[in-house]
């Protein structure tokens, strides 16, 4: 009767310990794909009527995104005809803490009234667009409608099989 109750303690404490390192392993995992980071975009006119874009990244992951981890990010500008207008690229940020913001990139240049279409993209993080238009009301340069699209990270590659 003894050896029985010893047995079912035992048993039960192995049970206990797989389910806490079950945990722990998952736990461990999902800190090992990396950092997350999230984008947002901005458009503005300045008093001389120059269009500025600002990208801001935030790190809505878990843990404490650092430089060495590339972001590798290119923005491009297009307007109505789907014409290239610019491109632009990341500036350093070096350190991120969870929930932390940034401004990633900023470009400026001259547009004339039109709808635009902003694009922020990065294989790994996924990106943003943002789609504008300028309007000229009373011989003034303003900022018309906006609508910003935040785009999803290029799936990850899967193994032939």
């Amino acid at each position: 009767m003894r050896h029985r109750r010893s047995f079912k303690v035992i048993l039960t404490t192995l049970g206990a310990l797989s389910l806490v390192c079950v945990f722990l392993t998952g736990c461990s995992l999902g800190d090992s794909e990396g950092p997350r980071l999230a984008f947002s975009s901005s458009v503005r006119l300045d008093t001389q009527g120059a269009t500025h874009i600002t990208i801001v990244v935030r790190n809505v992951g878990e843990r404490l995104y650092t430089d060495d981890e590339e972001i590798d990010g290119r923005g491009e500008v297009f307007n109505s005809s789907e014409q290239l207008l610019a491109r632009f690229a990341e500036l350093p940020i070096g350190r991120l803490a969870v929930d932390e913001e940034a401004t990633l990139a900023t470009w400026q240049g001259t547009l004339e009234p039109d709808t635009y279409l902003m694009r922020w993209t990065t294989s790994r993080f996924g990106g943003v667009e943002l789609e504008f238009t300028l309007l000229k009301r009373f011989g003034v340069l303003e900022v018309g409608s906006i609508r910003e699209r935040i785009l999803a990270p290029d799936p990850a590659p899967t193994s032939p099989s």
